[in-house]
């Protein structure tokens, strides 16, 4: 934290906390439209930047002119890449407090805090999970990465749109831990698809398959929430795109590149929802991969010889297992703590059983082969279970 102390407003007594301060929000697209919906609704002034936007009223013409009014200064950006080209217009405003609430890598928030710190600028990351939804409900998940004295004084504030609020650890701590949250829900949905769509091709009903992954170890928050929500009614209205979950997918395969750490079912869960997002359109809901995988699948084979529920439920928690054993060794080679991590995948979008329990368990090698025979008996298009029963020997769970 800097030598500055981040002030309230005049209108607050001592001891107050941040309850009505001066806010700039930079990126109001959908995400940023909730949030800033919450943040008015809690009593915060707000002045938005957004180049989509004319100015006038509470929009700025630069993000400089937004910030240089702001106690806080958030950032709800595409990516990284944007992320880093505000840069200049944060040096010019030089507010005292940045937090970046945009999907972006633990590389960039360190250059980013390190450029501005000797301006006074105190900086967080501090990504999302739980989606559009999340945000207008005000239900959202906050991993905060940095000073933790900061997180606390600010949580006030995210509390206008965030349910938990948990310190991931110093900076870029929060963006590692979302992009590997996101990579494990990328499975868990398209894992969960795989395994429906070859259920339903051998005469199992939809309902009843879901019902039985939630009964057991193959459960996840999708498998739970999304599936019967958003993909056995049809109305893929989760309210995240396909184009974002693969630039997270994306930034957690990086941040394992750059720890040199081998993450195969996650590089073939990139690979798989590159191909995904690309027939879908990358503005689609990403649940919307599960109609991608139905409308790939050929005709009923006509004979269900070697299926049953049981086998698929065991696949899927192999799955799952993989890649949280990929992902837990990718966070120690970023120098997480494992149990802080783990807390906070088990109130986001990528807990599943395997993170419940800790990663306890064996992967059942057997179940996946089956599973794959099974899809491909089907013309089923199910990369994660090609990959994933490609892979020999048990989970490590270090």
């Amino acid at each position: 934290m800097s030598g500055r102390t981040l002030m309230l407003p005049d209108s607050c007594p001592p001891g107050s906390t941040l309850r009505s301060v001066r806010i700039a929000l930079a990126g109001v697209g959908r995400m940023g439209s909730a949030i800033a919906g919450r943040l008015r609704a809690a009593g915060h002034r707000l002045t938005l930047y957004d180049p989509a936007l004319t100015p006038g009223g509470e929009v700025a013409p630069s993000l400089a002119a937004a910030a240089s009014r702001s106690i806080i200064t958030f950032l709800c950006l595409p990516d990284a890449a944007a992320v880093e080209a505000s840069l200049p217009d944060l040096r010019e405003a030089a507010p005292p407090t940045v937090i970046d609430l945009t999907s972006s890598l633990p590389t960039t928030t360190r250059r980013m805090a390190a450029a501005l710190a000797p301006l006074g600028v105190d900086y967080l990351d501090c990504p999302l999970s739980g989606g559009v939804a999340g945000a207008r409900a005000g239900t959202l998940t906050a991993m905060a990465g940095g000073d933790k004295e900061l997180v606390e004084r600010v949580a006030p504030v995210l509390t206008a749109f965030a349910s938990y609020i948990r310190w991931a650890g110093p900076l870029g701590s929060g963006h590692a831990i979302k992009a590997l949250n996101n990579a494990l829900s990328a499975v868990s949905l398209t894992g969960t698809a795989e395994m429906l769509v070859t259920a339903v091709a051998y005469g199992a009903e939809e309902a009843a398959a879901i019902e039985a992954f939630n009964r057991g170890p193959a459960r996840s928050q999708n498998s739970e929430v999304k599936y019967p929500r958003d993909v056995l009614p049809r109305t893929y209205a989760a309210g995240f795109t396909a184009g974002l979950m693969e630039k997270d997918v994306g930034n957690a395969a990086r941040i394992a590149v750059d720890r040199s750490i081998p993450i195969p079912l996650l590089a073939g869960m990139l690979a798989a929802w590159r191909e995904a997002t690309t027939i879908m359109g990358a503005d689609s809901d990403f649940t919307r991969v599960h109609e991608v995988i139905a409308a790939r699948a050929g005709p009923r084979p006509d004979s269900a010889e070697g299926f049953s529920l049981d086998v698929l439920e065991r696949a899927l928690a192999g799955l799952n297992l993989l890649a949280a054993s990929e992902v837990m060794r990718v966070s120690s080679a970023e120098g997480l703590d494992r149990d802080r991590v783990l807390a906070i995948l088990n109130t986001s979008t990528g807990r599943s059983e395997a993170t419940r329990t800790r990663l306890a368990g064996d992967v059942d090698s057997g179940a996946l082969r089956v599973a794959r025979d099974l899809a491909d008996r089907a013309g089923i298009w199910a990369p994660l279970t090609t990959v994933a029963a490609g892979l020999t020997g048990t989970t490590s769970r270090r």
